[in-house]
Parts: C-alpha cells; sequence; structure tokens
C-alpha cells in the first residue's frame, strides 16, 4: 500500500511539472518535446539566413497548399506540417487559419523596403527617419525572419482586424493554443515585455524548433558588412538592427 502511495505522488509530482500553459510566447510541453528532438532539414547558412536562396528550388521548402494561403508561397516542410494541425484545431473552433505572407528572399524583402523608402523620403524625410519609420513594422533585406520559412503572417496585417470579432476570437485562440503546436507571438507587446525593435504583430507567428536554431545561427555567422545592397545599407550598424531589431522578440520565444 506504501509502495503504491509512493508511485501516486511521484507521478502526481512529474505531471505537474509538465504542466506549462501560458499565453502569447509560452512554450508547452509538447512545443518543447518538438524544439528538443528537432534538428533543421534546412541548414541555417548564410545564405538561407539572409534570404539570398530560391525556396521553390531549396530541399526542405514546400509551396503551401491554395486553400491554406493567400497566395502562392513556400514554407519549411515541417512548419508547414505544424501549420497545418494548428489549423485543423482551430477550425473545430470556427476558426479559419490561412497564412498571407510566408517565406520572402532578399529581393522579395529589398521590393517592399524600396517601396515604403521611396514613398517616405520623396515626401521630404531624410533617410534616417524613413529607416525609422519603415522599421516600425518591416525588415532591412537580409534581416527578416520571413527569409528563414519558419515564420508566417496569419489573415490580416492590419492591425485592427485583431481589436474586434472575428480576428480578437483568432488572435485570443492564438493565444491560448498556438505554443501547443510550436508557434510563438515574437513581436508582442513592447510595454509589457519590454523588447526593442518593431512594433507588435499580432499576425506574426514563428515556429520555434527550427527559429530559435536559426536566430542563434545569425548572429554568430551574419555582419554588417553582409547587410546590404539596398537603399539605405549604410544605416544597419547605427540603428543597431542586429541588436534591437534582429534580437528584439519576445523573450518567450527565444527559449
Amino acid at each position: 500500500m506504501r509502495k503504491a502511495s509512493v508511485v501516486f505522488f511521484l507521478a502526481s509530482l512529474l505531471a505537474a511539472c509538465g504542466d506549462n500553459s501560458g499565453g502569447s510566447g509560452t512554450q508547452t510541453s509538447e512545443s518543447t518535446e518538438l524544439k528538443n528532438n528537432s534538428t533543421p532539414t534546412v541548414a541555417p547558412t548564410k545564405s538561407i539566413l539572409t534570404g539570398k536562396f530560391s525556396p521553390s528550388e531549396t530541399t526542405g521548402f514546400t509551396k503551401v497548399p491554395d486553400e491554406m494561403a493567400s497566395k502562392p508561397m513556400f514554407i519549411q516542410t515541417e512548419v508547414l506540417s505544424a501549420f497545418e494541425r494548428m489549423r485543423e484545431a482551430a477550425a473545430k473552433e470556427r476558426i479559419n487559419l490561412y497564412i498571407v505572407s510566408g517565406t520572402r528572399t532578399f529581393n522579395d524583402q529589398k521590393a517592399i523596403w524600396e517601396r515604403k523608402w521611396s514613398a517616405l523620403f520623396s515626401a521630404g524625410k531624410d533617410s534616417l527617419a524613413t529607416a525609422n519609420e519603415i522599421l516600425e513594422f518591416s525588415s532591412m533585406p537580409g534581416t527578416s525572419r520571413h527569409h528563414w520559412g519558419t515564420d508566417i503572417d496569419l489573415v490580416s496585417v492590419e492591425p485592427a482586424y485583431f481589436e474586434s470579432g472575428e480576428g480578437l476570437k483568432m488572435y485570443n485562440w492564438l493565444i491560448g493554443h498556438a505554443g501547443d503546436f510550436g508557434f510563438c507571438q515574437v513581436y508582442s507587446n513592447k510595454e509589457e515585455t519590454q523588447r526593442k525593435g518593431y512594433n507588435m504583430e499580432k499576425w506574426h507567428w514563428s515556429y520555434t524548433p527550427i527559429s530559435t536554431i536559426y536566430l542563434k545561427a545569425y548572429l554568430e555567422q551574419i555582419n554588417y558588412s553582409d547587410i546590404q545592397g539596398f537603399t539605405g545599407d549604410k544605416l544597419p550598424a547605427r540603428l543597431r538592427i542586429k541588436e534591437e531589431f534582429v534580437q528584439g522578440i519576445d523573450s518567450r520565444c527565444a527559449k
């Protein structure tokens, strides 16, 4: 009888230690297990980390099915599998998850950056003010997590969408359940988390079993001399892009 009680006590203790539920950015026991067992199929080479490759021609990247995306796009195969599981779970709550932005190459990001640069600079802003305004929501080419194929934007990139109705319901569901599938909101509320960098993005979710490995590789491999080839490329070091933007994520997403 005493032996049975001891066994029950130990089992209960282990179960309690494994309960790590939480909100945005908190990894559950299931996603922690994914992370610990994960070896990236796609090695974090300098070309992958800076977006200077073709996802459609790279092993380990898969085209997102049309019904799951707003346009043709690729993400890493493991990330797509995790998203499919998360999407199925959300559908049971009448929430329709789909991806509006997946992997972006250096040239994709350059097009976004330079379109915004042209509009702001022509309106009379100087280079520094132009870069700072773009950096509220958009990365410099060569520094975006979207290069990695691990990060996805869901449904809308308009902050107002997630403030009410279906958008609010979706965001609350993601906060409570995305971690079960390995996803984390990297750009959370800056005031609450004291992080630096980009503004809050409720739509941007990162598959941390791979992205944590990629972030470490980026910081080790990429120097400021690698961040060039676009308008304003003299500013990355001055603006501390690696320190405040690449690393400017919710600390719970880096564990």
